[in-house]
């Protein structure tokens, strides 16, 4: 006989329970009958959920970041429903409706909630070392990123291949240059289960103009890569190396190709790990190297195990060829930048009050964003590949540098930065540099071009150092959606980030970035006299 209790249940409650016994009841009677079948059936699913578990490790992955919280959220709806269980029927349906409005509330106000105190925690976690004054850059890239690839796409590619997004990266004799990864071309679903990733386009960073000759391209043998499918994915090929901890708390990033330390073309994937049960936020976790494929290699062991060798981010200095390299991921990079909001205490970045907050500015036209990629050499210390972000004042009219920030692209755990706005020296920031250089030349036809990728040029120069923004004019490609080319003699523009002043690089001396200081020098020196 149900007992006050049960009665006190609910109808929702019992609904849900019949359904369940009911279901129980038939799978049971159904396994009896056919023990074989359910046998079988039972191990396909669960040959498939591991064979198949890339596919839902991102759900894992967020269950992981946000348990503590959704273990609260039910922890307050189940209160909510037993206060009102055993009130009159329309106190129940105010329960009901209470606890609808909770999940809405937590669904859409907790996650700011979460991010902003786990910004506050990271930023206060980051050692950050303040530098006193402009670290000098070095191996300039004439090209931006988006021309490369768009080049690659257009002048060195069959209609059946596809080029990975470039990179910028040390080679195995010290040159800096890009690398991009030549594929089956993802409209070609066939060829994407039956090629490999077969070639590596390296292209010194200083080149004017790209050379994709064969002294530029070298074979290789990756069994796994961006364009493949199923098991030949780099992402589920990393995914499933992982180990259970990693599998719940780690992701992928794109892979970078470069040469380890025998020579030999490798892919690097930078890893993401998110620790903090409270407040998640990504740190750099390592990165998993996939080598091309050996005679040893098998197919049963890439389907059940994925592929790679994992190397954790406190080990990355004992790899000559991954010290100095830009290997960190960018959610965590960015996530570094954005942290640093908070360098005026906890309410700077507070909703109505943002005093001292800042921003990573989003550059107009598409251009490649931030960070940039540069080379540089900060404390006196061995130069290295650094992800630049230059943060400027959180009101998107205001256009001055208020921050830089040099991030090791190795994962080292220093970040350097100057905060410009006590260090008595006042730039313009990068997001200002276009309406700069338009205005300098207005018979320019930019309803077809437009300065791409404004990235820092610091040199020291005219007694002291110096910030100048370094921009490469280029034009519109394809379907104008972030493609462009720098030409085959793009034209290069230095802007001064203290006076605004726009030089424009002679085409006979781009190919010689350390006479780009002569020209700049001889333009700017009536301006430079008069400083203090």
């Amino acid at each position: 006989m149900p007992t006050e209790q049960e009665d006190d249940k609910g109808q929702l409650y019992w609904l849900v329970y019949n359904v369940r016994k009911g279901i129980a009841r038939r799978v049971g009677s159904w396994v009896k009958r056919k023990p074989v079948v359910a046998l079988i059936m039972f191990l396909v699913a669960l040959y498939s959920l591991f064979v198949m578990r890339a596919m839902y490790q991102p759900l894992v992955l967020g269950l992981r970041k946000y348990f503590f919280w959704i273990i609260m959220a039910l922890l307050v709806v189940v209160i909510v429903r037993k206060v009102f269980r055993r009130s009159v029927a329309w106190k129940k349906v105010m329960g009901s409706l209470v606890s609808l409005l909770l999940l809405i509330a937590v669904a859409w106000f907790l996650p700011l909630v979460v991010h902003y105190g786990s910004q506050y925690v990271y930023y206060n976690e980051l050692n950050k070392v303040p530098v006193d004054q402009l670290p000098v850059t070095g191996h300039e890239r004439i090209q931006p990123i988006s021309s490369i690839h768009t080049l690659t796409d257009q002048e060195a590619l069959s209609e059946t291949e596809d080029a990975t997004v470039p990179r910028f990266v040390r080679n195995s004799e010290g040159e800096y240059v890009y690398t991009t990864a030549i594929g089956p071309s993802k409209a070609y679903k066939v060829q994407q289960f039956s090629k490999d990733m077969y070639e590596v386009i390296h292209i010194p960073g200083q080149l004017p103009s790209p050379n994709f000759s064969s002294g530029y391209r070298t074979k290789v043998d990756f069994e796994v890569g961006e364009f493949l499918l199923l098991s030949k994915n780099t992402h589920t090929a990393v995914v499933k190396r992982f180990d259970p901890w990693q599998f719940c708390t780690m992701e992928p990033s794109d892979p970078i190709y470069m040469q380890n330390d025998k020579g030999e073309w490798v892919q690097v994937v930078g890893l993401t790990k998110w620790v903090g049960l409270i407040f998640p936020r990504p740190v750099f976790g390592g990165v998993m190297v996939i080598e091309q494929r050996k005679p040893s290699d098998s197919f049963a062991e890439r389907l059940f195990l994925g592929k790679g060798t994992f190397i954790p981010a406190d080990k990355i200095a004992e790899h000559a060829y991954l010290r100095g390299q830009d290997v960190m991921p960018r959610q965590v990079t960015r996530y570094i930048a954005e942290s640093f909001r908070f360098r005026r205490g906890f309410m700077a970045p507070m909703p109505g009050y943002h005093e001292g907050d800042i921003r990573v500015p989003k550059l107009p036209e598409g251009q490649d964003p931030q960070p940039f990629v540069v080379y540089s050499v900060v404390n006196e210390a061995t130069g290295k590949l650094y992800n630049y972000f230059g943060l400027e004042p959180f009101e998107e009219s205001k256009k001055g540098l208020s921050v830089s920030l040099f991030i090791p692209g190795d994962g080292m755990r220093e970040v350097y930065y100057i905060d410009h706005t006590t260090s008595g020296a006042a730039y313009v920031g990068s997001s200002a540099v276009s309406a700069k250089i338009i205005e300098s030349r207005k018979e320019y036809d930019w309803s077809h071009s437009y300065p791409a990728e404004t990235r820092p040029f610091i040199r020291e120069v005219g007694g002291r150092v110096r910030l100048f923004w370094l921009s490469t004019i280029v034009t519109r490609a394809g379907d104008g959606q972030g493609r462009s080319i720098g030409g085959s003699l793009p034209e290069i523009t230095i802007t001064d980030a203290v006076h605004g002043n726009v030089t424009w690089i002679p085409k006979d001396r781009l190919a010689s970035p350390d006479k780009w200081l002569e020209v700049v020098e001889e333009e700017m020196q009536s301006y430079w006299q008069h400083e203090r």
